[in-house]
């Protein structure tokens, strides 16, 4: 019996070394992995920045030379059309320059006596009419700084210069048509400044909104110049850019917007700076510069552009 046993055990002993090459021929067993950490969940109060939906939201107000590249190949497959810029300055469909409201009407009246076989007594009236004119100014805006001007300018334009495309200025072409007319009416001057030197208006609006986070908002209107058709429209307010994803609120019922449903504010979204405070460090947003914002709107501006051309 105790042969027996120790026979069995010997045999045990030598098919352990067989058992053991064969799992690792057949893959073996998978190492252990311990599970990964559990995520905290926030807590009641806690704000939660949600997820960027594409990589491309990350940097809105960053450089886009795709954007450039595919507008000069449209631009030039396009004939390269000409470019007027009005800045801040809206076209209006009035065709005078000056206008009247008021009118000072002024009568005489005198007495005649004719005398012959016939003697009569006339009375004549005269009646004198004198109107009150006063100029036009409804294409004009009111006028942001020159600082204002130049940056935003300078942004804006930058892309379409980059791009090849040809840009000109409203006072320059209207100083030069009207050199060769014998009228100094501005509206017909400029009609026929735009023409005779251009393909399209760019029109460039900035208006006050105090639920921008920036103080404002801004149009572009790209008009063509032989047909009077809207080529293109884009306006700040509607920007995927001005409109990011607002942060959500963690609550014991689950996630909710911290802001009120009727929150209508919009605007740019800077980067996330630190200022050091008397209680310690806080987290501050500023808008972009406004030479990006400016720029954003010329990328965009380009993109419906495109939409026409194709």
């Amino acid at each position: 019996m105790r042969t027996h046993r120790l026979a069995v055990l010997a045999l045990a002993a030598s098919l352990l070394p067989v058992a053991g090459h064969a799992q690792s021929a057949g893959g073996g067993v998978p190492a252990y992995e311990p599970p990964p950490p559990a995520q905290a969940t926030p807590r009641d109060g806690t704000v939660v920045e949600r997820a960027q939906k594409a990589a491309g939201d990350a940097g809105s107000f960053g450089s886009q030379s795709s954007t450039v590249a595919n507008f000069a190949s449209a631009y030039a497959r396009n004939g390269k059309p000409k470019l007027a810029l009005f800045w801040n300055r809206q076209l209006s469909d009035t065709l005078n320059e000056w206008y009247s409201d008021t009118r000072v009407v002024t009568r005489q009246e005198g007495g005649s006596t004719m005398s012959g076989d016939i003697t009569l007594n006339q009375t004549e009236n005269a009646q004198q009419t004198t109107a009150i004119e006063r100029r036009v100014v409804d294409g004009r805006r009111p006028q942001t700084s020159e600082s204002f001007e130049w940056e935003f300018q300078d942004g804006f334009l930058a892309p379409f210069l980059e791009a090849g495309a040809v840009v000109v200025d409203r006072a320059a072409i209207v100083r030069l048509t009207g050199v060769d007319m014998n009228t100094t009416n501005e509206r017909t001057v400029e009609t026929r400044a735009l023409q005779g030197k251009a393909d399209y208006l760019m029109e460039i609006l900035v208006a006050a909104n105090a639920k921008s986070s920036t103080g404002y908002e801004l149009r572009a209107r790209i008009l063509d110049v032989k047909t009077g058709a809207i080529v293109a429209m884009v306006n700040s307010k509607n920007l995927r850019e001005w409109n990011p994803e607002k942060p959500v609120l963690a609550t014991g019922s689950g996630f909710v917007l911290p802001e009120d449903e009727d929150d209508e504010s919009f605007g740019p979204q800077g980067d996330d700076k630190y200022r050091a405070t008397g209680s310690g460090f806080e987290k501050r947003r500023k808008p972009p510069k406004l030479a990006k914002i400016a720029q954003n709107l010329a990328y965009n501006t380009m993109t419906g552009l495109m939409r026409q051309w194709k």
